[in-house]
């Protein structure tokens, strides 16, 4: 199947809000390619770029994909889609306060860090189906994203209480893990591998990966995220 069909299929999905797109045709990608499809429906869709998210292949490459502008925003004002949500993941983010050229800019070039909420979601029927590849054609199950209070910095994140609540009831709680390692292992893999369409600049917002996996939602509510002492709070509508 050729990239613009794949291209569509995966843009009409995410127009409708609905999860009706077979992922198996899009794990063999190359990795260039499933670049070439991420950036094709970005384009189809009109949206842009409001933050990266950061990850590492199973091959040790990183890896980055857009959460689109419309998505993103700071907690507790913020409201996203319950349609295409899988459910949430309590991350760490960065934002830089320079160009990042390669790794070795890391972290003199981090402005800041904060704790936040992203809200996970696909346009696969099975996303289990898709492998790395095939995830990153879909921008790596990126819906929104909620940014919560600034931190001063994320060498003590791992062992951290996480908390979530939703719809006013308790839905996960153990000790902080990144699913990486540390906070800015991503961020560091994705250095050296920048794509141009996903450039580390000044100013950009990157979220680096999970403290607690991805934990299910189902339906609306108030979600509420605690971090330590850090909460993000918002609402899936």
């Amino acid at each position: 199947m050729d990239t613009a069909e794949l291209i569509k299929r995966l843009a009409s999905a995410a127009r409708a809000g609905t999860r009706t797109v077979n992922a198996s045709v899009y794990k063999e990608l190359s990795r260039d390619d499933a670049y070439a499809v991420q950036d094709g429906v970005r384009e189809a869709l009109g949206a842009s770029v409001g933050m990266l998210k950061t990850a590492v292949h199973p091959d040790g490459i990183g890896v980055a994909s857009p959460i689109y502008a419309a998505g993103v925003g700071a907690a507790p004002a913020m409201r996203l889609s319950a349609s295409l949500a899988l459910g949430v993941e309590v991350e760490v983010g960065v934002v830089l306060a320079r160009d990042i050229a390669s790794s070795a800019d890391i972290p003199a070039a981090i402005d800041h860090y904060f704790t936040g909420v992203e809200v996970c979601g696909t346009r696969y029927v099975d996303r289990s189906l898709a492998g790395p590849t095939g995830s990153l054609a879909d921008s790596q199950s990126a819906l929104g994203y909620v940014i919560g209070p600034g931190r001063a910095a994320a060498d003590d994140i791992n062992g951290l209480d996480v908390v979530i609540e939703f719809a006013g009831k308790q839905i996960y709680a153990a000790p902080a893990k990144h699913g990486f390692g540390n906070v800015l292992a991503s961020l560091r893999a994705y250095a050296d591998r920048q794509r141009a369409s996903l450039p580390l600049t000044k100013g950009t917002i990157i979220t680096t990966g999970s403290m607690c996996g991805l934990v299910p939602t189902s339906g609306s509510g108030h979600l509420v995220a605690r971090l330590g002492d850090q909460i993000v709070e918002f609402d899936l509508v």
